[in-house]
């Protein structure tokens, strides 16, 4: 189809007006993403031990994430086009009840590998997805709530990532990690059924469908904000998305498996609370100043608390560092929707999470790779890196 043709299922961005075109969607994102996150972070924290225990050294295990950081961008550019050509719904639904199953295949593995490919293959699902995830909270609502948007799904996100956690600490004495993973299998389901009945298309007129080539986003201002993305994305990959805290806290930090997940539970109270405070400072910075804000805190606290030893003098910087995450994640949403062109706003959010996503993902493996050199601590020291990086490419996103 030539890009002058009009597409009858084309959602786009809405245009600020007294009302926010679909408010719910918002609401219905956020509580089936808290519902899966609830479950899956009773056991995820710890995924990293579980692959130790079922036979995975250091170096599969860096390998493991560096596949699953493959597999979640390298979909997302024909995500971004199914979107764009069938609407957001169906992509967000769809993908979720094969998730289902896949963790239904997760619960019944046996052995590190069966258990590594169905995590391999739940982040080519969620590839699909998270340009429809992007796209239709920004759709929802008018320009000006968009970073209030972002904020009340990053506060139900991590809510459920706080409880998760508190959730597996209890249980996981007790009960065997596959029953967890079955846990999840079941809210999956649940979520997938929830979005296909009550999500909403957004349609606000029609326009010319677009795609975006691969190559525009190494041109003009989407160069940066491309770069900017690889950078952020490495960052998370290397620290809180990555498996180098929970094995620190637990091989370094002399932390037992329960007490990890506890860590992670108690590091993210502050972001929980202060989420929706968080989206007025970016309304006020700016997404770009707020993403470089977030950066350099997550990283600079980060970096005391690999000096500390011990559950408590370990939990306290690490919710500060988390805080500063949250800030970063939920600027870092804003800062895309408002870049891309509305008239191929999924096509372009797949193209820039297919690029920078693949390239990010390549992070933990040459952590993992140089730790067994350098040491532990190897991992922290190029998070660092990825952070001056994304600094610079956020000032030159704002220069161009």
């Amino acid at each position: 189809m030539r890009a002058t043709e009009l597409h009858p299922r084309q959602a786009v961005v809405a245009p600020s007006t007294s009302r926010d075109p679909a408010p719910r969607n918002v609401g219905i994102l956020s509580a089936t993403t808290a519902m899966i996150v609830v479950a899956l972070y009773t056991w995820y924290p710890v995924l990293p031990v579980v692959l130790q225990r079922r036979g995975a050294d250091r170096f599969e295990v860096s390998a493991i994430y560096t596949l699953m950081g493959f597999a979640s961008s390298a979909l997302q550019i024909y995500g971004g086009r199914l979107a764009d050509r069938h609407g957001r719904k169906p992509v967000l639904a769809v993908p979720t009840f094969v998730a289902a199953a896949l963790y239904g295949v997760a619960f019944l593995s046996t052995s590190w590998p069966v258990l590594a490919a169905a995590l391999v293959i739940l982040n080519l699902t969620s590839a699909i997805q998270s340009p429809s995830f992007v796209a239709i909270t920004a759709e929802s609502v008018r320009a000006e709530r968009r970073a209030q948007a972002f904020s009340t799904f990053q506060f139900a996100s991590s809510f459920a990532t706080l409880l998760g956690p508190a959730l597996g600490a209890a249980l996981l004495p007790s009960v065997d990690v596959k029953w967890l993973i079955a846990l999840t299998a079941i809210a999956s389901l649940g979520a997938a059924c929830l979005r296909l009945l009550a999500l909403r298309e957004v349609h606000v007129g029609e326009v010319p469908r677009q795609r975006m080539p691969i190559k525009e986003a190494f041109s003009g201002r989407m160069r940066h904000l491309t770069l900017a993305s690889t950078a952020f994305l490495l960052v998370a990959s290397l620290t809180v998305n990555g498996p180098f805290i929970a094995l620190y806290a637990h091989n370094s930090g002399g932390l037992p498996t329960a007490q990890v997940n506890l860590l992670y539970a108690v590091a993210w109270l502050p972001a929980v609370m202060l989420s929706f405070w968080l989206g007025r400072r970016i309304s006020a910075l700016g997404s770009s100043r707020a993403l470089a804000v977030g950066v350099a805190g997550h990283l600079a606290v980060l970096g005391v608390w690999l000096a500390l030893r011990g559950f408590v003098p370990m939990a306290l910087p690490l919710m500060a560092s988390f805080l500063f995450y949250q800030l970063a994640v939920i600027a870092f949403g804003t800062l895309r929707i408002e870049t891309v062109a509305p008239e191929k706003a999924g096509a372009a959010l797949g193209v820039i999470g297919t690029v920078s996503g693949l390239a990010a993902a390549l992070g933990p493996v040459v952590a993992g790779a140089v730790a067994g050199v350098l040491g532990p601590l190897a991992a922290f020291g190029l998070a660092g890196v990825a952070g001056v990086w994304t600094i610079l490419s956020l000032r030159n996103l704002r220069r161009a």
